[in-house]
C-alpha cells in the first residue's frame, strides 16, 4: 500500500506541475505586456510597418481574444486566413484552460489518496519524481528547439493544428509581421523561465516547511 501511495503522490505532483506549466502558457499568451516587450526586442513596430499605437492596440485585441473575448478582433485589420487561424488558436487556449483545471483536480485527489496510502512517506522525494517526469521530455524538446527552432516550431504546429493556416506570409499577413518566428522563440524562453521558477518554488516550499519545523 505504501508503494502505491508513493506512486500516486508522484503522479499527483506531475499533474500539479503540468497544471502550473499550462497556467504560465495561458497567462503569458493573454498578456499584451509580454507581447509588447518581446516585439520591441525584435525591432517592432518598425519591422511590422505599423505605428507604436497600432501595435499596442492590436496586442491588446489579441490578448483579449485569447482570454475568451471572441469579439475582441472586431475591427482588426486581419484577413480571413488570419482570423480563421486565430479561431484555431483560441480553441487551443480554451482546451489548455480546461485541461489545466482537470489536472488541478486530479492533483488534489491523487495527492490526498497517495498521502493516505503512503502513511507518512516523505513528500519531497515524490515531488522531485513528478517534476523530473515532466521536465525530462520538455528538456529534450528544449534542446531540439535551441539547436533547430524552425524545425521544432514546425513540428509543434503540425502536431497541434489540423490545417496549414498557421503557415502565414509576412508579405500578406500582418499577424506574422507582428508575431514573427523569433518572437515565438523568445516567448518560449519566457514561458520556460517563469514555469521553472513556479515549479521549483513547490519543493523549496516543502523543504522550507520541513526545515522550519526543526526550530518549532
Amino acid at each position: 500500500m505504501r508503494k502505491w501511495g508513493m506512486a500516486l503522490c508522484a503522479l499527483g505532483w506531475f499533474c500539479l506541475f503540468a497544471a502550473l506549466l499550462l497556467t504560465v502558457v495561458v497567462t503569458c499568451g493573454t498578456n499584451d505586456g509580454v507581447y509588447r516587450e518581446l516585439q520591441e526586442e525584435n525591432g517592432l513596430p518598425e519591422a511590422a510597418d505599423v505605428t507604436q499605437e497600432e501595435m499596442e492596440r492590436l496586442d491588446g485585441m489579441l490578448a483579449d481574444y485569447l482570454a475568451g473575448d471572441e469579439a475582441a478582433l472586431d475591427g482588426a485589420p486581419f484577413n480571413e486566413k488570419e482570423r480563421t487561424h486565430m479561431r484555431d488558436v483560441l480553441g487551443l487556449f480554451d482546451l489548455a484552460r480546461a485541461v489545466r483545471n482537470a489536472l488541478l483536480a486530479c492533483a488534489v485527489a491523487l495527492l490526498a489518496a497517495g498521502l493516505w496510502l503512503a502513511r507518512g512517506a516523505r513528500l519531497l522525494p515524490m515531488c522531485f519524481v513528478g517534476l523530473a517526469a515532466l521536465l525530462l521530455p520538455l528538456g529534450a524538446f528544449a534542446v531540439w528547439a535551441a539547436a533547430d527552432f524552425s524545425g521544432a516550431f514546425t513540428f509543434f504546429h503540425e502536431a497541434l493544428f489540423a490545417n496549414d493556416l498557421w503557415r502565414l506570409n509576412p508579405e500578406t499577413d500582418l499577424l506574422l509581421r507582428l508575431l514573427p518566428e523569433q518572437f515565438f522563440a523568445d516567448f518560449a524562453g519566457v514561458i520556460a523561465v517563469r514555469a521553472l521558477a513556479y515549479m521549483l518554488a513547490v519543493p523549496l516550499a516543502i523543504f522550507g516547511v520541513r526545515f522550519g519545523r526543526r526550530f518549532v
